[in-house]
């Protein structure tokens, strides 16, 4: 009799727990972490599950895989991973072969690899370094090697579609004249960069995200008259011939008076995501920043939606 008891005990047990595994609210269901879509006034991108509102926190540098299901991002300097499966979104990870603080990242169309800035020697200006997706997990970080994308600017980048990396440099080592560059990834590698000429008048400009297709891109630049703060958020449009027009202010909706920084643009073109904060970070006493998300429809021509 006691063996019958002991064995009806383990399979409630099993019953169970199988019932608590089938009713737990899964973390996040649906594109976009299942988040209701923003309009064109920007909002909090996922607050409480991606976004910690409170102060002194900071998130910023977000990105998603070509296909929407592996979402990337930097939470207080350290690197982050969601991915979407059949039960919905899992809680984001930590990555934690990257055991350092970054400056920027950025994961890859096909979500194999993810880039950002780190500099081992902090009098030293930062280098580029890539993790890369194994069986057993993320690779430890190595430093890219290709000249034309890492000149030890420091500065901050996004990927196109097709990987093509596109990123600013100041203006000191094989970029001198500093701006906006573009690196084609040809034959497996990124080939010698491009200037783009983009926004040259403009003291600071920097962070460019471009587009999937290359369409448009939207960078941030600071103290310019007609600005909404420090640091404001601007588009310019891809000409048919190539080259790149005078950026535009995206107003009210988007800036604010505080700095608007790290612009990504989701893979489907509906979405800006960017971060709005009091600073940059590096103080964790008084700096804050969350992640907000804007609809574009409004923001472009019709031929660039």
């Amino acid at each position: 009799m006691k063996q019958k008891k002991n064995e009806m005990y383990w399979v409630m047990a099993f019953v169970l727990a199988g019932s608590i595994h089938a009713f737990a609210k899964p973390y996040a269901v649906g594109p976009y972490l299942g988040q209701t879509p923003p309009g064109s006034t920007a909002q909090v991108f996922a607050p409480g599950l991606i976004c910690d509102t409170r102060p002194h926190q900071l998130e910023a540098w977000v990105s998603f895989s070509a296909d929407g299901n592996t979402f990337c991002f930097n939470r207080g300097g350290y690197v982050f991973i969601t991915e979407n499966t059949d039960q919905g979104w899992t809680r984001p990870k930590r990555i934690k072969s990257i055991p350092f603080k970054t400056s920027s990242c950025c994961l890859s169309p096909d979500a194999n690899s993810i880039y950002f800035n780190y500099s081992y020697d902090p009098s030293k200006r930062y280098s580029r370094h890539r993790c890369m997706r194994t069986s057993r997990g993320w690779s430890l970080p190595q430093e890219l090697q290709e000249p034309s994308i890492n000149s030890g600017s420091g500065g901050t980048f996004s990927l196109a579609a097709n990987n093509n990396f596109y990123f600013v440099s100041w203006p000191f080592g094989p970029h001198k004249k500093g701006g906006i560059f573009c690196a084609p990834f040809v034959d497996n590698t990124w080939s010698q960069a491009i200037n783009l000429s983009v926004f040259v008048q403009a003291k600071g400009v920097g962070e460019p995200g471009i587009a999937p297709d290359e369409s448009f891109m939207i960078v941030n630049t600071k103290d310019l008259p007609g600005g909404y703060g420090h640091q404001d958020l601007y588009l310019t449009l891809r000409r048919p011939d190539g080259t790149w027009p005078e950026a535009r202010n995206l107003g009210p909706r988007i800036n604010s008076a505080y700095l608007e920084y790290g612009a990504r643009i989701s893979p489907d073109k509906k979405y800006l995501f960017f971060t709005r904060a009091n600073g940059w970070g590096y103080n964790s006493n008084d700096d804050t920043g969350d992640i907000y998300w804007v609809e574009l429809k409004e923001y472009l021509p019709e031929t660039y939606r």
